[in-house]
């Protein structure tokens, strides 16, 4: 069967294909930061791919939550606080801190027209951690989200329940994450894989 051009865009825009964005980008930041040893001075490409998938994943919601892209586009832009503010004001769980303090400095830097550096001290090396981890928590946080609208607007015949959909989207998390903190569905148990992460745990760790 044919799929027509407006299908294809539906999807494009979907907030599982944000979902999808914001994993890819902050697997991304993470095996960056981890593989190439380039202080901060050099290079901020893990930071800014960090950013864009922190805001992938919150666009993410804010599509499920009725959102439309133009609206996005006008009223959002690349503003990580309007993206987290608007989130939140659509029911999101607040992400927790110190991750939250991070998504807080990268913040300015995350402009509309460029990504602005970070200004670092001398010799440091990036620390995406605590901004992967702030990513991570909202894709799994809004996983029942995705997974509903999706199979509201979008699924076909083979496509999954919800309930599967959502275990087979924080499967993928759990696939290439720890995940270290819960989301915001107090229904669904622990998700397997999950391990505690100890008093004082604010990273997550592969």
């Amino acid at each position: 069967m044919m799929i027509s051009g407006n299908d294809h865009e539906a999807r494009r825009l979907s907030p599982l294909a944000f979902w999808r964005y914001g994993h890819d980008y902050l697997r991304a930041a993470r095996t960056l930061c981890r593989q190439h040893r380039i202080p901060c001075a050099d290079a901020q490409v893990a930071y800014h791919a960090a950013a864009q998938g922190i805001e992938f994943a919150l666009k993410a919601f804010l599509r499920a939550r009725g959102v439309a892209h133009d609206e996005l586009s006008a009223g959002v832009g690349h503003s990580l606080a309007t993206a987290l503010a608007w989130s939140e004001a659509r029911g999101m769980a607040p992400i927790p801190d110190p991750w939250r303090a991070a998504v807080a400095e990268i913040a300015p830097c995350h402009q509309n027209g460029q990504f602005v550096y970070l200004v670092a001290p001398p010799g440091a090396f990036p620390d995406v951690d605590p901004l992967v981890a702030a990513g991570v928590f909202v894709l799994d946080a809004i996983a029942p989200d995705v997974a509903t609208h999706f199979v509201a607007h979008l699924g076909g015949e083979a496509t999954p329940t919800v309930e599967m959909f959502v275990r087979r989207l924080r499967a993928d998390l759990t696939a290439t994450f720890e995940i270290t903190a819960p989301g915001n569905d107090p229904d669904r148990g622990e998700t397997p894989g999950r391990r505690d992460p100890g008093p004082g745990a604010s990273r997550l760790y592969a």
